[in-house]
């Protein structure tokens, strides 16, 4: 543990004309100014590259793919090879943006064809990578807002340097964050990272707009499916009247055309793309992805039943449950079965498990002991061991 001087004082945010940021950054998003904490990743000058992890996310696979494009000249055999890899996992979107400027347009070419084709591996072919990013577009409207989508302030991995650290400070010292939710003149610079964005005056907002507009050719957004898996829609729903409500797709075995709860379809893309199956995290194999954040997906460690089953979030969200619990039983001194008739909760199913061909299946079963591998005894309720662990990690 490094402890960290507090990130910043608002007291001294200068006031331009205009700008709201001395006045609103306390109260901005989650955690106001606190947010800012992040940013120290960047100081940790002992490391070629570091990386910021939310406390409620879980690394599933090494991330090698990534640090060897970091690591290796684009010059060497591991350098090149590297590189022809990470055209595979870009975001979409940043494909677009470096191919187009456009994220939400490829120029009339299909994406899944583009990372194909010499032209995105042109790009990184000779790419010095200082920071990798994923985007919340489950936070954003369809359209302008498209255009200057927020960072997802869970997962970022960077070349640590002083020099960035002391820009991005400088950046928010400056005062230079104006009123407005157009996407176009509002936010940081008056580049459009404004208020339609959570957490737009912190991390969510400033990020974005150094890594697409200072630091474009530097910085690559990955897919968020594989790097930050909360399974997020796509989509819009097509059941909640509000476009930012992340409901997602309907599972096809309810699907009921006299009732209209269970007769809805999801066809908007929210990152503004005219297809976007290639980011539809809520039907994403797990098996693909490196980093899970439970987020939309309820905490596991707050024990919650299994009754909800009418979309693809519930199916994806309890394997995602299930792996975070698979993985504490590798801790040492967990090893082996829960005592499983230790367990109260008596959920009779139907359980909805997820192939990975992202067809649902239902099967009668306890939740509480197939997806919490015992670990939860009842709804809201944990084992004795996993509280005193809880405790040993707070110390």
């Amino acid at each position: 543990m490094v402890p960290q001087d507090p990130p910043l004082f608002p007291s001294l945010i200068q006031e331009p004309p205009g700008s709201i940021l001395k006045m609103g950054i306390q109260s901005d998003g989650c955690c106001g100014d606190n947010e800012l904490i992040k940013l120290a990743t960047y100081k940790l000058l002992d490391h070629e590259f570091a990386i910021h992890l939310d406390l409620d996310t879980l690394v599933t696979y090494p991330l090698d793919e990534l640090y060897d494009v970091m690591y290796f000249d684009h010059r060497t055999n591991e350098g090149r090879q590297a590189r022809v890899q990470l055209a595979q996992v870009v975001a979409p979107t940043y494909i677009n943006r470096r191919l187009t400027g456009n994220p939400a347009s490829s120029g009339g070419v299909d994406t899944n064809d583009l990372v194909n084709t010499t032209t995105i591996i042109d790009i990184l072919s000779n790419i010095t990578v200082d920071a990798y990013f994923t985007k919340d577009y489950n936070m954003i409207r369809p359209g302008q807002e498209s255009q200057k989508v927020g960072v997802q302030g869970g997962f970022l991995l960077v070349r640590p340097s002083m020099a960035v650290y002391s820009h991005l400070l400088h950046l928010v010292y400056s005062g230079e964050f104006y009123s407005g939710f157009d996407a176009r003149t509002s936010g940081w610079f008056k580049k459009g990272y404004g208020r339609h964005i959570w957490g737009s005056m912190t991390i969510q907002g400033l990020m974005a707009y150094y890594f697409d507009i200072e630091q474009l050719e530097t910085s690559v957004e990955l897919n968020r499916c594989r790097y930050n898996n909360i399974a997020d829609n796509a989509r819009v729903s097509g059941f909640a009247r509000n476009p930012k409500y992340p409901r997602c797709s309907l599972l096809p075995f309810i699907r009921n055309a006299s009732n209209p709860r269970y007769n809805f379809d999801d066809k908007q893309c929210r990152d503004g793309r005219s297809s976007c199956d290639d980011t539809d995290c809520q039907r994403f194999p797990l098996v693909k992805s490196r980093v899970l954040h439970y987020t939309y997906c309820k905490a596991p460690w707050k024990c919650n039943g299994c009754e909800y089953l009418e979309t693809y979030k519930e199916s994806t969200c309890y394997a995602m449950e299930r792996e975070w619990f698979r993985v504490r039983n590798t801790i040492p001194g967990e090893e082996g079965e829960r005592n499983l008739a230790d367990v109260k909760g008596d959920d009779k199913g139907p359980l909805s498990y997820i192939r990975d061909d992202g067809v649902v299946e239902l099967r009668e079963g306890n939740c509480y002991k197939e997806f919490f591998l015992g670990y939860c005894l009842e709804n809201g309720g944990y084992g004795k061991l996993l509280l005193d662990l809880c405790s040993l990690y707070v110390l």
